[in-house]
């Protein structure tokens, strides 16, 4: 009886020893995960060597948490039933990303991102071809680390991207954002599949919400190493990420 006693009291305290073990790991998705550290750097509310130590971070954390080999590496337009000949500009010439700097959040110099337009002439919110909302779809395998949805024309001032996306992308250690957006279909932590809807297309932001300003998707791409900013134009137009090829 005593030895009984014993091995069930052992195995109480590893198990108490593991639940602590578990607790103290902070997983991308609490409360202080990656979502509170972007709205931090979007609101301003970090400085600057904070922000550089939490980048390095979470590019390692990332890195460990979501393993390559669980996601695929397929590439898909994000927006759709459209194309990269929807960009902005000829030839994807609206990626500027002279004096982008993530830690700047909402501030930020640049435009480092492919605004994709779409058939809106009335500004409805629906393709003029088909007459219905426009899907905004994941461009790759990963994970939702951030969403935001509350954005309304009297709500925040000065918030240019209105409602957005964030996905990290383990097969291209990048995340992707997806901006302008009307209705969220998915969560912070959720798995997503490349090509999967994620959104409808909106007007929601500071400018993008303007009458002179024409219905668009601003899509953005950064490293997760630095938060530096990729050009989306070619990865897009070829449907790979760069120095893949099709062989």
């Amino acid at each position: 009886m005593r030895t009984y006693l014993f091995y069930v009291l052992i195995g109480l305290a590893l198990g108490c020893v593991m639940d602590m073990s578990a607790n103290t790991e902070t997983p991308a998705m609490d409360k202080d995960g990656w979502e509170s550290f972007e709205r931090r750097v979007r609101d301003g509310s970090i400085n600057r060597r904070e922000g550089e130590a939490a980048v390095s971070a979470w590019a390692d954390r990332l890195r460990v948490r979501y393993p390559e080999d669980e996601f695929e590496r397929g590439i898909f337009f994000p927006l759709k039933g459209y194309s990269f000949k929807d960009c902005g500009g000829r030839n994807g010439e609206g990626y500027q990303p002279k004096g982008y700097f993530f830690l700047d959040g909402n501030r930020h110099k640049g435009h480092p991102a492919q605004d994709i337009f779409i058939f809106d002439r009335n500004k409805d919110l629906l393709d003029d071809n088909t007459g219905r909302p426009v899907d905004v779809i994941a461009m790759a395998d990963g994970v939702v680390l951030s969403t935001y949805g509350s954005w309304t024309a009297k709500g925040i001032e000065g918030l240019r991207g209105g409602n957005y996306i964030w996905i990290y992308h383990p097969q291209f250690r990048a995340f992707s954002c997806y901006a302008h957006l009307r209705d969220i279909v998915v969560h912070t932590g959720q798995r997503v599949k490349g090509g999967e809807k994620i959104a409808t297309l909106g007007r929601s932001g500071e400018r993008a919400f303007l009458s002179s300003s024409p219905t668009h998707l601003h899509f953005v791409i950064l490293k997760s190493e630095g938060m530096s900013p990729i050009n989306p134009y070619p990865i897009l137009k070829e449907g790979l990420w760069e120095g893949d090829t099709d062989n």
